[in-house]
């Protein structure tokens, strides 16, 4: 895999996003099979997610499709070939997360799981909104829910030693200078707080690769794709925007290569047009002050909610 520093300037790093989007994301190749591999996959039910389920499942891997919509994902997911589980998960309710936990264990029998892929996530187009817990939402699902989940499934001893950690972020975060649960806002500031939350995913990310040496932990940036542009497929933005965005398929392709090939080292950040990306210096993901705040923030809040 390629290696290609980031650049520093923000409109030329923007560019990176679309600019021979297409041509500049490696396919995945259909080998090594994932025979005898367990995944859990977060939001595996449409978009991305459900490619990437495609990708895992006919490679042979066992997945386990952790969903909103249980009867959505088995509708959908009926027609794969190959083991595949549907469990209800909703990623904003810590009580739900908690609650589909047995479920996981029944499936594994004694197994625990090779790769761990937090690819679900919402963005921000609706009004600010709460989690059932008094989250600010985005914060909830894209970055409280995923800590919850690993830290559960750890806890329980549910994980592989060794187990891959693959969080899904965006490269929008270096819009962002902060994350956290009680962000407010209104219209259109609505997008700061996906912005907030996917650079809470990358600090997630580097603080779990520090705090669990034990497990591989390897953050991805899918490339960006026309979801929830807007609900026509057929209208003049979307058709345009398809053009230079990524399809859910291309978007899968990244975190296909990261969970299925071999030789994918420890810690990275793996760009879809660029690789192995080398972030610059002066980064606001390379705040180390901040992102340990940032984690001991997410282990007071599960220490809170879980021994409620």
């Amino acid at each position: 895999m390629k290696t290609t520093k980031i650049p520093k300037n923000k409109i030329k790093r923007s560019i990176n996003w679309g600019w021979r989007q297409k041509a500049k994301t490696k396919t995945c190749p259909l080998l090594p099979k994932m025979d005898g591999k367990i995944i859990a996959i977060t939001g595996g039910n449409s978009g991305v997610g459900f490619e990437t389920v495609k990708g895992l499942v006919s490679r042979g891997a066992e997945v386990i499709v952790l969903s909103r919509n249980k009867e959505k994902s088995k509708k959908v997911l009926s027609p794969f070939v190959g083991k595949i589980h549907s469990i209800k998960m909703d990623l904003g309710d810590i009580i739900s997360i908690q609650s589909a936990i047995p479920s996981i264990q029944q499936i594994l029998d004694g197994r625990k799981l090779d790769t761990l892929i937090g690819n679900a996530g919402i963005s921000s187009l609706f009004p600010h909104t709460l989690s059932p817990q008094g989250y600010e939402i985005t914060f909830a699902v894209n970055v409280l829910g995923h800590h919850v989940l690993f830290k559960i499934l750890d806890e329980k001893n549910l994980l592989a030693n060794n187990a891959h950690i693959i969080p899904v972020t965006g490269d929008l975060y270096f819009q962002a200078d902060d994350c956290s649960p009680d962000f407010k806002y209104t219209g259109k500031r609505s997008m700061q707080a996906y912005s907030r939350s996917k650079l809470g995913v990358t600090w997630w990310g580097m603080e779990c690769y520090k705090h669990y040496p034990n497990y591989k932990v390897n953050l991805v940036h899918p490339g960006v794709i026309p979801a929830g542009l807007g609900q026509d497929g057929e209208s003049f933005f979307i058709r345009i925007m398809s053009k230079i965005l990524l399809s859910p398929k291309g978007g899968a392709q990244t975190t296909l290569n990261v969970a299925t090939q071999p030789g994918i080292e420890n810690g990275a950040y793996h760009h879809n047009t660029m690789g192995k990306a080398i972030l610059p210096e002066g980064d606001i993901a390379l705040d180390e002050k901040k992102s340990s705040k940032f984690w001991q923030m997410l282990e007071g809040i599960y220490n809170k909610e879980i021994n409620k």
